[in-house]
């Protein structure tokens, strides 16, 4: 029986690990600053564990999914971290939102010990962990990624290798880039037909079948609503992907014009002390202004 280290149980690291204890891999996970999470999958099988070391240690595969860089290279490199318990021979799975630069160091610093990391960026969603239909984005040599697809497979049902470490966190930051400037083009899109006078349930129907989009599809009916709870992914999470996103333009002398306006409305909206809020929440700038005059 595999042995898997499961490195952050929040929102979609918990369904993740309840689908590797349903299909019976042996799971030590690291507590969460929750403490439910944590009892849920003991309840389901799991072994809890203190540290990120002690998680990792005795493990084939470690599977990480933290919120940024900064996280997954505290649980690497800092004291109790991976680097200092995982045996050689094992292998990381970071299907963390992380930046491609940092990810291609810890590589680097495992590659010395013997361990192999691949880079797993995922999408679809909470809905799509629960569900064990999560998408990957892959990045890594390609027998370190045939050896992480047991697990892989326990986690989603879509899979695109692009090519060497760094290039699946590349591709789930460009992907975040059109997620989110989508919503925030949802947003402009609803606001002029409502702020029009067309009925917004009769223009939501109209648009998905005329221009229709996930975005349109799932956030759409929370703008038109003013109900956005409860909060899928919040504007401040929104604002870090889209500052790293900034960070691969840089490097890459790449000019994101309409990346850089999206930001500044998600920014905007954070700063009047609504970055805890769903993103969708954004239609809170139009829908308070006065209307328009006839």
């Amino acid at each position: 029986m595999t042995r898997v280290a499961m490195i952050g149980i929040g929102a979609m690291g918990e369904p993740m690990a309840a689908n590797l204890l349903k299909k019976g891999f042996a799971l030590s996970v690291l507590r969460h600053r929750r403490s439910e999470p944590a009892e849920r999958l003991r309840a389901l099988g799991a072994t809890l564990a203190a540290s990120a070391a002690e998680a990792a240690s005795g493990c084939e595969i470690a599977v990480l999914c933290l919120p940024t860089s900064r996280e997954v290279e505290q649980v690497v490199t800092g004291r109790n971290g991976i680097a200092q318990a995982a045996a050689p021979g094992a292998l990381v799975i970071d299907c963390s939102t992380s930046e491609p630069a940092s990810t291609r160091r810890l590589a680097a610093l495992f590659a010395e010990r013997g361990i192999d990391l691949i880079d797993a960026g995922m999408t679809r969603g909470v809905q799509g962990a629960r569900q064990g239909k999560l998408a990957f984005f892959l990045g890594g040599e390609r027998a370190a990624v045939d050896r992480a697809m047991p697990v892989l497979e326990a986690l989603g049902d879509t899979f695109v290798h692009l090519g060497p470490v760094g290039h699946g966190h590349t591709a789930k930051i460009v992907s975040n880039v059109l997620s989110y400037g989508t919503v925030a083009l949802v947003n402009e899109a609803l606001m002029l037909g409502t702020r029009s006078g067309v009925d917004g349930a009769k223009l939501f129907e109209a648009l998905m079948q005329g221009a229709p989009s996930k975005a349109l599809e799932s956030f759409g009916p929370r703008m038109l609503a003013g109900d956005y709870d409860p909060a899928r992914v919040s504007v401040d999470h929104v604002c870090e992907d889209m500052l790293m996103a900034q960070e691969l333009a840089r490097d890459a002398c790449a000019p994101v014009y309409l990346l850089a306006v999206a930001q500044q409305l998600y920014r905007q909206f954070s700063l009047r002390g609504d970055g805890e809020r769903d993103m969708s929440a954004i239609a809170e700038l139009w829908r308070a202004a006065p209307p328009p005059k006839r």
